[in-house]
């Protein structure tokens, strides 16, 4: 299965390296998250890109699900291109679904614990891209 998702990953990088897809400064991001050691699926991930001294206005942010092995694959919010802007992001990681009933909105479903919902979480996306970063939610 591993060696399936990388050669997919590595297909991406051909296809958007023909296409441009790295331009821009945004790099294909891949991964997976794990809980408790085994795969979680149908996570939701974030990654909002980091005001830093040279921008404070970072760019756009790049959402991701898990599949049913864990792996998730990036692409921009605004334009729904595979990847991530180059750099620092807050990163979100949830299982939760919001449920209205007549006591107001409730999450449901969480298996995240709040530590990887709240954006203290960060991940730093490297120019050439990864098809590692991976996520441990559970635990400690």
């Amino acid at each position: 299965m591993r060696h399936a998702v990388n050669v997919k990953f590595l297909l991406l990088v051909l296809f958007c390296s023909t296409l441009g897809c790295g331009s821009d400064g945004i790099a294909l991001v891949a991964g997976r998250v794990t809980l408790r050691g085994q795969p979680l699926a149908d996570a939701s991930l974030t990654f909002q890109p980091l005001s830093t001294a040279e921008s404070r206005e970072p760019g756009v942010g790049s959402y991701g699900r898990t599949d049913s092995a864990g792996r998730y694959t990036l692409r921009r919010i605004e334009d729904d291109r595979p990847g991530a802007q180059v750099g620092k992001h807050a990163v979100t990681i949830s299982t939760g679904q919001h449920q209205s009933d007549a006591d107001g909105a409730k999450l449901v479903g969480e298996k995240v614990p709040a530590r990887f919902r709240d954006g203290s979480l960060q991940f730093d996306v490297p120019a050439a891209g990864t098809a590692a970063a991976d996520f441990e939610v559970g635990g400690k």
